[in-house]
């Protein structure tokens, strides 16, 4: 008589090997899920912690990288691989700032400073290569997240200013002492504006009509009802070229001109050879406008002494000069001086436009190391056969007219918190130009 004692044994065993893998299989489902729920929340809180305090804007970014390659851990190595390239390509530029400290007028700050930019460069390049490798379901979420979050901010920053202001007081303390409250939100709505078009265009490619519009509606008027004219000037930048190129796809080659153009000939354009009257009509109407011209005048001509090394990273800060009192006057019906308008410095801090920024602390070279290779990504995202759709065109058009607008008039080139919150917006443009590449594959090819 046989015995059926092996035979149950060996169904046991089996059994216990399916419920193993069974109990594996969930828990590995929960910590995906865990994942996807983290990287939904820091997108979620993105938006309440910038307009909070803008300089968390390089914590937030870190953060979101360090979970996103979490998230994506399946596809590391081409994370790695595809961030080493991105690297390479401004490797050179990383390795100028780092010379300019031979003959910049403060080396430890000009090493600092390229530090401090390294590993922003490095944290972005891996968010943004992880954003492009992530499964494209595990990004609706995040998307979602963000114009929700941004959304829930917008309405508390129109709410607190149409109240007075107390909240932009209460966290912007001591900056706004005596000044506008409205000032506190200035950075935050220059990222705000910055995420528009590819927020906007992500989530009509999810088909998210209605929560699109309002993101929009929100954005537009928590920005209007801010101080910040770079943050108004991104706005119309965005929207404009936004209708525009999706219109007519080809203006996005206009664009990509004028900015070329820009980055080579911007040192000649100063001093500007404005007359008496349209000086003080700028001088009456927007005071700190006639002082940037200013600044853009002194900064050329000091371009123009060392236009092909610069004068070393981190110079803007310390140029000869630069402490020179300016003064900004008023005028009276004749177009004579008539009172003090503005009163400040040659040179406060930083030039307020990139293009010259880098024209004069870097010089020629530093411009062809670190525009060239911009140029280049902005033409490959045009030219990419997974993103030639009018809508993924037409976003990114709009998302460079937005950032090189606030770029051109505003902030210092190698501010953190400006650099960290662009890799994010690169970011959300790649997952945007992947949303509009899936919903044509999803229609057969064709394009809307």
């Amino acid at each position: 008589m046989t015995s059926s004692r092996p035979s149950t044994a060996a169904g046991s065993a089996a059994d216990c090997r399916w419920v193993s893998l069974v109990t594996r299989g969930k828990i590995a489902g929960l910590q995906d899920d865990a994942r996807d729920i983290t990287l939904g929340a820091l997108c979620l809180s993105l938006g309440p912690l910038v307009y909070a305090a803008s300089l968390a804007t390089v914590a937030a970014m870190l953060v979101l990288t360090i979970v996103a390659l979490i998230a994506s851990r399946q596809h590391s190595v081409s994370i790695m691989v595809g961030s080493i390239r991105a690297l390479v390509v401004f490797a050179p530029l990383l390795v100028w700032m780092l010379a300019s400290a031979a003959w910049s007028l403060d080396g430890a700050a000009s090493v600092e400073v390229t530090l401090r930019v390294a590993v922003l460069f490095l944290s972005g390049t891996l968010l943004v290569t992880s954003f492009a490798r992530l499964p494209i379901e595990q990004l609706r979420r995040p998307l979602i997240a963000v114009a929700l979050g941004f959304s829930g901010a917008a309405v508390v920053v129109v709410v607190d200013l149409k109240l007075g202001g107390h909240l932009a007081r209460f966290l912007h303390e001591p900056r706004l002492n005596g000044v506008d409250p409205a000032l506190g939100y200035g950075r935050a709505a220059t990222l705000h504006a910055t995420l528009l078009a590819p927020v906007l265009v992500g989530l009509l490619r999810l088909g998210f009509p209605r929560l699109a519009v309002g993101f929009v509606l929100l954005a537009a008027a928590a920005i209007l009802e801010t101080s910040s004219l770079s943050a108004k000037t991104a706005l119309a930048a965005s929207l404009l070229v936004l209708v525009a190129v999706w219109l007519l796809p080809r203006l996005r080659w206009i664009e990509f001109g004028v900015f070329g153009y820009a980055v080579v000939a911007l040192p000649l354009m100063f001093p500007l050879p404005l007359g008496a009257e349209a000086t003080c009509w700028v001088a009456d109407h927007k005071a700190s406008a006639a002082h940037r011209l200013e600044i853009w005048s002194f900064v050329a001509e000091h371009i123009r002494q060392r236009p092909v090394i610069g004068w070393g990273l981190d110079a803007a800060r310390r140029l000869p000069g630069g402490t020179t009192p300016v003064i900004i006057h008023h005028c009276d019906d004749a177009d004579w001086p008539n009172g003090i308008a503005l009163s400040n410095q040659a040179l406060p801090l930083h030039p307020h436009n990139a293009v010259l920024q880098v024209w004069l602390e870097l010089g020629g070279v530093g411009v062809a190391l670190g525009f060239g290779p911009l140029i280049f990504a902005i033409w490959h995202a045009f030219r990419s056969p997974a993103w030639r759709t009018r809508p993924a065109q037409a976003m990114i058009a709009a998302t460079a007219a937005a950032a090189g607008s606030i770029a051109l008039i505003s902030f210092g080139i190698w501010q953190e918190w400006f650099l960290s919150g662009l890799f994010i917006a690169a970011a959300f443009v790649v997952t945007s130009a992947r949303q509009s590449a899936g919903a044509v594959h999803a229609m057969g090819g064709r394009q809307v």
